[in-house]
C-alpha cells in the first residue's frame, strides 16, 4: 500500500469514526520512535484471549504464593531467606518482563511478569525494612517504602519508555500520596475517616486528569485504566462523604447526583464506558440511599421501594440510551478498514 492509499484509508476511517485521532497519533509516534516497548504497550488495550487471561491469573497466583510462603513461614525463614525469596522474585520477574516484552506476540506475557514484579515489590520492601529494624506500620516508613517503589518504576520508564511503567509509577505514586499525607497529620484525632475520603477524592480526580492528558499520544493506551480507577475512586469518595442519616453531610448529598449525572454525560465525548457504567451504578446507589433515608418512614417502606424501583428503571433507560449512542455501530469505511 502506497502513502496515498494509506492516507485515504485513514481519512475514510476517521469519517466513519472507526478510529480516533489519538489512536492514529499513538501508532505514528510508536512507529516513528521505534519504541522497544510498543509490543507490551499494545497488550494494554487489546482484547484478552485465553493465553492472556492465563498470563495475568498466573501472575496473580505467583504473587499470592510468594506472599503466603513468606508470611506463613515467617519464623521458620531467616531474614536473608525472606529477602532472597521476595526480592529475587521481584527482580527475576522484572528482567524477564523486559525480555519477553520486546516481542510483539509475547507483549502480554511481559506485562504479566511486570505485574508480578509490581505486586511482589511491596512485600520485598516490607521484608527489607523489617529486617533493618524499622516499624513497617509507621506512616514515615510507609512513605519511604512507597517512595522507593515509585522511584524504581519512574526510573524504569525513563530508561525503557514503556507505558506499563508509567501505570505502575502512578499506582505507587498514589501509595506515596496516602502515606505522606498520613505521616504529615500523624495521629491527630481531628482528621477522621473523612480525611481518607477527601484524599481518595483527590486521587480519583488526579487519575481522571492523567487519563484525559494521556488520551492522545504515546500514552493513549493508559487512558482507559486511569478513567476506570479514577471515576470509581472519585464517585466512591463523594458518595461516602454524603454520610448517612442522621449524620449526613447535606452539601455532598446535594452535589453527588450532579457528579453522577456529569459522569454519565462525560462518557460520550471521552469515549469511556467506565464513566457510563460507574455513573449509572453510583446514581442507582444514591437513589436507594435517599429513599431509605427520607421516604421510608413517611410513605412506608413498600412505597419507597416502588419509587426507588421506578427511578432505577429511569436510570437504566438513561444508561442504555447513552451507551447505545456511545457504542452505536458505525458504518464501515468505503475503502475498507485499516
Amino acid at each position: 500500500m502506497n502513502k496515498e492509499d494509506l492516507l485515504r484509508e485513514v481519512k475514510d476511517a476517521a469519517s466513519a469514526r472507526s478510529v480516533s485521532r489519538g489512536e492514529v497519533i499513538a501508532a505514528y509516534d510508536a512507529g516513528a520512535a521505534g519504541d522497544a516497548g510498543a509490543a507490551e504497550d499494545a497488550a494494554l488495550t487489546k482484547h484478552l484471549g485465553i493465553a492472556e487471561i492465563l498470563y495475568y491469573v498466573g501472575g496473580a497466583i505467583v504473587f499470592f504464593g510468594v506472599a503466603i510462603l513468606v508470611f506463613q513461614n515467617w519464623d521458620a525463614l531467616s531474614p536473608f531467606s525472606r529477602a532472597a525469596v521476595t526480592l529475587g522474585t521481584t527482580l527475576a520477574a522484572y528482567v524477564l518482563g523486559l525480555v519477553f516484552g520486546r516481542e510483539k506476540r509475547l507483549g502480554s506475557l511481559g506485562s504479566a511478569l511486570h505485574l508480578v514484579a509490581a505486586l511482589v515489590m511491596p512485600v520485598a520492601l516490607y521484608v527489607l525494612f523489617d529486617a533493618a529494624g524499622f516499624d513497617t506500620g509507621n506512616a514515615g516508613v510507609q512513605t519511604l517504602m512507597s517512595l522507593a517503589a515509585f522511584g524504581f518504576f519512574l526510573l524504569s520508564y525513563l530508561a525503557f519508555r514503556k507505558n506499563i511503567f508509567v501505570l505502575w509509577s502512578i499506582f505507587f505514586g498514589t501509595w506515596l500520596f496516602f502515606a505522606l499525607t498520613g505521616f504529615m497529620v500523624g495521629g491527630n484525632p481531628i482528621f477522621g475517616w473523612q480525611f481518607a475520603a477527601y484524599r481518595a477524592l483527590a486521587a480519583g480526580a488526579s487519575y481522571l486528569l492523567f487519563g484525559w492528558g494521556f488520551s492522545r499520544g504515546t500514552h493513549a493506551p493508559l487512558s482507559g485504566f486511569l478513567y476506570g480507577f479514577g471515576i470509581l475512586g472519585f464517585l466512591g469518595a463523594a458518595f461516602a462523604l454524603g454520610g448517612w442519616f442522621p449524620s449526613q453531610n447535606i452539601f455532598w448529598e446535594l452535589v453527588f447526583p450532579g457528579l453522577a449525572l456529569a459522569s454519565l454525560f462525560a462518557g460520550i465525548p471521552l469515549r469511556s464506558r467506565a464513566f457510563l457504567t460507574f455513573g449509572a451504578l453510583y446514581l442507582a446507589a444514591y437513589i436507594m440511599k435517599i429513599t431509605s433515608e427520607y421516604f421510608a418512614s413517611g410513605f412506608g417502606w413498600p412505597l419507597a421501594l416502588v419509587l426507588a424501583g421506578l427511578m432505577l428503571i429511569a436510570v437504566g433507560y438513561l444508561y442504555v440510551h447513552l451507551k447505545t449512542r456511545y457504542a452505536a455501530p458505525r458504518p464501515p469505511a468505503s475503502s475498507g478498514a485499516i
